[in-house]
């Protein structure tokens, strides 16, 4: 397990889990621990041995939001400039979760509020416990969702994006699910076997396909029609190419589970 103070790193069954580790603040994000974030992101996508990653907060909490004192909305840095360029560090970090060839999986129980939704949202899939507490309460704070709206008018009709933004209340799991921001919701005794069911499978599958596929669903999602069927038809050819591709439909006819090479 690599680990530093307040961010985990571990990996298991081909499952890389990076758990934010600062549950007295109910793992509330700085500075740096957008920067180790990114960091293990990175580990993860290098390392052969990973096929998905799982993206969690320490002691049943997602995260609750950047830590107000913490350095991205306070004034820590020397000058207006630099202090400006420190908070795009975390808008990289969810550039970052996007290009990752991993699949990411969210795991969501009690606060994932303000910053914390734009980690859920950056991640490829996520759970819920039911009774987990989501929203975007920014304004209440003086405050707008600025990076998180991004993703959020992505995932949501306008209406109710700007209803999370505008009213700042908190939406429960189940209601998350429902909304489609995440794929399931669970009673929080059943979590871990949902969760864990999921990143099986996602670490199953191939890693030279799924980077290819994750990559091009990013790439396509604000293109016109034309110009991502062209693309798509690009990213086919390339997949055709693959070795996984003909061990995939190999162990198809072979009726077996395929033995995947990553190329």
């Amino acid at each position: 397990m690599a680990t530093t103070d307040e961010v985990l790193y571990s990996v298991a069954e081909r499952v890389a889990t990076i758990t934010i580790n600062r549950p007295q603040r109910k793992n509330a994000i700085t500075e740096g621990v957008v920067a180790e974030l990114g960091r293990f992101l990175g580990e993860a996508a290098s390392d052969e041995q990973v096929g998905a990653v799982v993206l969690r907060g320490a002691d049943g909490n997602f995260c609750a939001g950047a830590d107000l004192g913490g350095g991205i909305i306070g004034d820590t840095a020397p000058s207006f400039l630099e202090m400006h360029a420190n908070r795009g560090g975390y808008a990289r970090l969810l550039e970052a979760m996007n290009a990752c060839p991993r699949p990411i999986l969210a795991v969501v129980e009690g606060y994932c509020l303000a910053g914390g939704m734009g980690l859920l949202l950056a991640s490829d899939l996520a759970v819920a416990a039911e009774d987990a507490k989501l929203g975007t309460p920014e304004i209440k704070r003086g405050l707008w969702p600025y990076m998180v709206t991004a993703l959020l008018i992505r995932h949501l009709g306008r209406k109710k994006a700007l209803e999370l933004c505008m009213l700042g209340e908190r939406i429960s799991g189940a209601e998350a699910a429902r909304l489609g921001l995440v794929n399931a919701s669970v009673p929080a005794d059943q979590l871990e076997e949902k969760v864990h069911e999921m990143a099986v499978r996602l670490a199953a599958m191939s890693p030279a396909i799924m980077a290819l596929g994750k990559g091009s669903f990013y790439r396509i999602a604000d293109m016109a029609t034309p110009g991502a069927l062209a693309y798509l038809q690009s990213q086919l050819t390339i997949n055709a190419q693959t070795e996984d591709m003909v061990e995939g439909i190999t162990a198809f006819f072979e009726k077996r589970e395929p033995r995947w090479k990553g190329r």
